[in-house]
């Protein structure tokens, strides 16, 4: 099983990339996990989620931050 962690909200992206803890609240209001059977499934929704870039923000911290867990 693949996962990956999105955070959604600009807020919560603005906090992350100014390396700033978010609340319990925001983890649980703006951060989503999604499981994937393949790694192509997985791949497949990031490329999807950078479609809506200037829609909507959001992070994917595993593409941006090497050791975020």
């Amino acid at each position: 099983m693949k996962e990956l962690t999105v955070i959604y909200g600009e807020e919560a992206v603005n906090k992350l990339y100014s390396n700033e803890e978010l609340t319990n609240e925001e983890l649980e209001v703006n951060v989503k996990v999604f499981q994937f059977e393949t790694e192509i499934e997985k791949i497949a929704f990031i490329k999807g989620m950078e479609e809506t870039i200037g829609w909507r923000k959001y992070c994917i911290p595993e593409l941006e931050f090497n050791n975020y867990e």
